[in-house]
């Protein structure tokens, strides 16, 4: 697995303040329009298919004023290096990162102390003494990632280099209420904690369906799950886990983990549009997660999607284009379709009734993609979800109506991950949070940044 080089490379001033990190800070103010702390959340698009491990703490403001932030930049420098890189020499650290050799000597043995590098044995000599490589420690702890589906629960166990030991799927009851589900999301994850010794994660993050209040960690509300309304869930993993919690709407997880190593690696911005039971879309630009004030940034399904029903009511997207609109505007007069995907069957089949619906699905999408471009401006446009796998065909035909509305300069893809994406969004989440969990181990071992 390759990682990010967005640090190493956005950091490339050559004078000697990268030493205090802020060269770096002034050259990524630069990129990002001068903001206090504007660091990227996720890969830049020269970062191909790696990725970026950049902690909630390092985005706090409140950070900038602590004179021990700059050393933790730092080593957080560093050590993103040794991620990318795999084994490297003292050297090596300095030519990659910019940063003094005595300087990257003091972080690297404060790595070392602390357990987060281990001996990778002696390198190749280039005519003097065979330097010392050293490795980033992959397995020096675990992150759990969540994905509560409607019907389904998956969970998996990482370890720090993204890399999943081991996963569970298993099926929830929709109806069973917040609590049940918390519980049955605790027992779960602790069996995969107990195959690996047992230890606390470092991080958990959640990937769930509804409107998530991501800055106060409550599920506000999830209309396919009975009950979950305001639901506490941070406050509730952090407990069940003892451990830090993130959540996180799923298909922005789900844009997050196309983003990391799927159909959108190696854009700065893209957007993961979601066709299923409804219709949803995550927006990346510039390198991050679009939320939006009230955490609503990407809810094409509510907008209207241009034609009337008989009532005189102006249907919305998802009434038109989610898998149970699609399946009952087809349905009647003798026919009688089960799903959605019986209907584009029928639709290919030449079926009349079938295929007006699906033309009606297909325009709908294409106008809230139109609204995403006309927005955000996007260069990849990924498609997952359930009807996305009716295959490019089905894609080609939203592009054209697209292009009917607004111009075109996006690419339409579909999910690299599919029913994996927000399961590895939420891995990626929660890989994010462990840098706080990894700069405290060095400070535990007794290590001075």
């Amino acid at each position: 697995m390759r990682f990010a080089t967005f640090l190493i490379r956005v950091c490339g001033a050559s004078d000697d303040s990268r030493d205090t990190g802020e060269g770096c800070l002034k050259s990524v103010g630069q990129r990002r329009g001068g903001a206090s702390l504007p660091f990227s959340t996720y890969p830049a698009a020269a970062d191909e298919d790696g990725h970026i491990l950049r902690s909630a703490f390092m985005q706090s403001p409140t950070r900038n004023a602590r004179p021990e932030y700059m050393k933790e930049l730092n080593l957080l420098i560093v050590l993103e290096a040794f991620r990318i890189r795999g084994g490297m020499s003292r050297a090596d650290v300095a030519r990659a990162t910019g940063i003094s050799a005595p300087t990257v000597s003091k972080i690297t043995d404060r790595l070392v102390e602390s357990g987060l590098l281990i001996d990778g044995g002696p390198g190749a000599s280039s005519g003097g003494k065979r330097p010392s490589i050293l490795r980033f420690n992959i397995e020096t702890g675990y992150v759990l990632g969540v994905d509560l589906g409607g019907t389904n629960l998956r969970i998996a166990l990482a370890r720090l280099d993204g890399s999943i030991v081991h996963q569970s799927a298993t099926g929830i009851d929709p109806n069973a209420g917040p609590a049940a589900i918390m519980a049955q999301i605790a027992a779960r994850g602790h069996n995969l904690l107990a195959r690996c010794g047992n230890a606390p994660p470092l991080a958990v993050a959640l990937a769930t369906p509804g409107l998530v209040d991501v800055e106060a960690g409550v599920v506000v509300a999830a209309r396919n799950l009975a009950g979950w309304q305001r639901v506490p869930v941070r406050a509730e993993l952090e407990r069940a886990f003892s451990a830090p919690v993130s959540i996180e709407n799923d298909v922005n997880a789900a844009a997050i983990g196309e983003r990391w190593h799927g159909a959108g690696a190696g854009h700065e911005s893209l957007a993961f549009v979601s066709i299923g039971t409804g219709v949803g879309a995550g927006i990346i630009t510039d390198g991050q997660i679009r939320r939006g004030r009230h955490f609503g940034a990407g809810e094409i399904g509510s907008l209207p999607c241009g034609t009337h029903s008989g009532s005189g009511r102006e249907p919305s997207i998802e009434d038109v284009a989610g898998g149970p609109g699609i399946t009952a505007r087809a349905s009647g007069k003798g026919r009688q379709y089960e799903n959605a995907v019986e209907v584009f069957a029928a639709a290919r089949r030449g079926d009349p009734a079938a295929e007006h619906a699906v033309c009606d699905a297909v325009v709908a999408i294409a106008r809230g993609v139109a609204a995403i471009i006309a927005v955000a401006d996007p260069s990849v446009i990924v498609f997952g979800g359930g009807l996305s796998r009716e295959g490019d065909g089905f894609i080609k035909r939203v592009r054209a109506s697209v292009e009917s509305m607004v111009r075109v300069r996006a690419e339409f893809v579909r999910s690299r991950l599919g029913v994996d994406a927000q399961l590895h969004g939420a891995v990626f989440a929660a890989l994010r949070m462990a840098d706080e969990a990894l700069v405290t181990r060095v400070r535990a071992a007794g290590a001075q940044i």
